[in-house]
């Protein structure tokens, strides 16, 4: 999780400030950081909403560090949803890439 140590420090936080937050010990947010240790659901979420970025980012599984607003993302049909999560979780040379397709595709 090396997300979640640059987004602390981004957000000028300590490991003792998190810790608290998360309901954890500040050895616990330290594991977490080094990839020694996972935190539960629950827990991520809290992390996640207090340093106001996006749990994907925190396992680092996007690159992008800005939260997911609270969209009607879900509230789309199944294949614009399967769309849309597969795109958020790109990196920015594939959304370029995607993002010229697919324009290419509606311009036919």
């Amino acid at each position: 999780m090396e997300n979640l140590k640059k987004m602390r420090i981004k957000r000028n936080v300590t490991q003792v400030k998190l810790a608290e937050i998360a309901q954890v010990t500040q050895e616990t947010i330290s594991a977490y950081e080094s990839g020694k240790a996972y935190p539960s659901v629950e827990t991520l979420i809290k992390i996640a909403e207090f340093l106001n970025t996006s749990t994907d980012y925190l396992l680092d599984r996007i690159d992008n560090d800005e939260p997911i607003k609270n969209t009607t993302i879900k509230n789309t049909d199944n294949k614009t949803y399967r769309m849309l999560s597969n795109f958020i979780m790109l990196n920015d040379q594939k959304k370029d890439d995607v993002l010229w397709y697919s324009e290419a595709i509606r311009r036919k």
